[in-house]
C-alpha cells in the first residue's frame, strides 16, 4: 500500500510539475506578445509624429511662399504642434503659432464664416488685417526657423 501511495505522490508532483510548465508557457507567450505589441504602438506612435511633423513643414512652406494665410497657419500649425510630444525648448518655436491663434481664434471660420452678411466679413477680414500684421514678423521669422530644422 505504500508503494501505491507513492506513486499516487509521484502523479501528483509530476502532474503538478507539467502545469507550472504550462503556466510559464503561456505567461512566456503573453510577455512576448506585450513587448511586439509595444513595439507595434511605438511605431504607431513614431509614425503618427513624423506625419504631424511633415504636416507643420508643408503648412510652413507655404506660408513662406504666401500660398497660405498667417491665421490660418497659425491655427493649423498650433493645432498640430499641441498633438506633438514637444519640449520646453521645441515650444519656443511655436508661440508666435500660438499668439496670432488665440488672438484669432474668436474670428468665424468655416460654415460660421458662410453665416455672415458681407459686412460682417469685411469687419472681421479688417480685423484679421490688423491682428496678422501685428505677428507678421514674428511668424515668419519663427516659419522660418521651423523650416531649417526640417
Amino acid at each position: 500500500m505504500s508503494f501505491n501511495i507513492q506513486i499516487l505522490m509521484f502523479s501528483v508532483i509530476a502532474l503538478l510539475a507539467l502545469y507550472a510548465i504550462v503556466l510559464c508557457v503561456q505567461l512566456w507567450k503573453v510577455k512576448r506578445i506585450e513587448a511586439v505589441k509595444t513595439v507595434e504602438e511605438q511605431q504607431w506612435v513614431d509614425n503618427q509624429k513624423k506625419e504631424t511633423q511633415e504636416s507643420i513643414d508643408i503648412l510652413v512652406r507655404c506660408l513662406l511662399q504666401d500660398q497660405l494665410s498667417l491665421t490660418e497657419a497659425a491655427i493649423r500649425v498650433s493645432g498640430l504642434a499641441k498633438v506633438l510630444k514637444l519640449t520646453e525648448v521645441e515650444q519656443q518655436f511655436y508661440i508666435p503659432f500660438d499668439n496670432l491663434a488665440m488672438a484669432t481664434s474668436h474670428i468665424p471660420i468655416l460654415a460660421d464664416w458662410g453665416k455672415l452678411s458681407a459686412k460682417e466679413q469685411k469687419r472681421f477680414n479688417d480685423e484679421r488685417g490688423i491682428i496678422e500684421g501685428e505677428h507678421k514678423d514674428k511668424i515668419l521669422e519663427a516659419a522660418e526657423r521651423l523650416h531649417k530644422l526640417q
